[in-house]
């Protein structure tokens, strides 16, 4: 940093140690030198006044207005000077509208911007207690008593290991097996069943076409 005013001159006068200080270091050292940033002014800075709306700044020209329009039609308006007060100059406000370069300030009632934001939060509790819904990275599990790829806390896996193994998931390794190994009387038995069952939905389907 190159100091060339006559302030560098008279700080690095009564500071500086030659050879030991450089001037930014003398700077910072020097009490007299108060620490302030040189900050750019704020751009769109307005205040509100009328606080039962909620403010926003929309592109008006993005797209050929058509974010414009569907901020209209949601139940934006544009705001006013009786609704908030300009703090800088780089805003224009009227009766009309409110403008700074390319976006508007529009407004709506709180109570209709609080109910879309309560119903964002609705639907995503909902989301979040759907069964099966998970991230890419998220590592599921291949029990079978899990709930949507997800291990289960209480699962009956999870119970059996719990009670010490009084409680066991009983999975048929050949479930064909059990169904050979049935008396044919049973089997005919229930393949009636299922007939009169079946014969049932079906004349009850075709009552309600009719």
């Amino acid at each position: 940093m190159a100091l060339t005013t006559e302030t560098q001159t008279r700080i690095t006068d009564h500071t500086a140690i030659p050879g030991k200080q450089t001037s930014e270091a003398a700077i910072l050292f020097d009490k007299s030198v108060v620490a302030r940033p040189l900050s750019a002014p704020e751009v769109a800075s307005i205040h509100v006044k009328n606080t039962e709306y909620y403010y926003r700044w929309v592109n008006r020209l993005h797209s050929n207005g058509q974010v414009y329009a569907q901020r209209k039609s949601m139940g934006f308006v544009n705001a006013t000077d009786d609704d908030v007060d300009v703090l800088v100059g780089d805003t224009v406000s009227s009766d009309k509208e409110i403008r700074c370069g390319d976006v508007i300030l529009m407004k709506i009632p709180f109570h209709l911007w609080a109910s879309h934001v309560k119903r964002n939060m609705e639907t995503a509790q909902v989301l979040q207690r759907m069964r099966g819904v998970h991230n890419k990275d998220e590592e599921l599990s291949s029990d079978v008593f899990s709930e949507g790829g997800k291990a289960s806390r209480t699962s009956i896996a999870a119970m059996s290991e719990i009670s010490g193994g009084k409680v066991a998931p009983f999975i048929p390794s050949n479930p064909d097996a059990y169904i050979d190994g049935q008396k044919s009387e049973d089997v005919s038995r229930a393949r009636a069943e299922v007939a009169e069952i079946r014969s049932k939905h079906a004349a009850e389907r075709s009552g309600k076409k009719e």
